[in-house]
């Protein structure tokens, strides 16, 4: 079984506006790298990713894809956890931004602190930072 073992995910979520998810998550530090179509817009489908990540082609992936249907993300079936370098410096640039953002709670299963904001579509993200992590 060692041969086929997965050795990486990226989560795709439907969103209402593909341009919009993406300038929301340009702010985290992901870029297009792919999309659909390629040459002119409005977007169905884009890849990102962080190219400022440590180890960038094992980092943060996530695709994007047009939602036909209306989305429910309020649910909460979908969470994502995203770890910053400075957690503090981040959530103090997103509220510069204007973003609505969770104040940063510390427990105890992350005592370096977590913070919470939604995206465009209402999906949940935790943005936390780990011991090794911090500044």
């Amino acid at each position: 079984m060692d041969t086929a073992r997965i050795n990486g995910l990226v989560p795709m979520i439907r969103v209402a506006d593909v341009e919009r998810s993406a300038e929301f998550y340009w702010l985290f530090g992901f870029e297009i790298g792919n999309r659909v179509p390629r040459d002119r817009s409005p977007m169905q489908w884009a890849w990102l990713y962080a190219p400022k990540a440590a180890d960038w082609k094992r980092g943060p992936n996530l695709m994007l894809t047009k939602s036909s249907c209306a989305i429910d993300a309020g649910s909460e079936d979908v969470l994502f956890y995203l770890y910053a370098a400075d957690l503090k410096s981040l959530r103090a640039a997103l509220l510069g931004k204007g973003l609505p953002v969770g104040d940063i709670s510390y427990p105890e299963y992350l005592p370096d602190g977590e913070f919470m904001i939604h995206d465009p579509d209402g999906y949940t993200l935790m943005i936390a930072q780990s011991a090794a992590d911090t500044p």
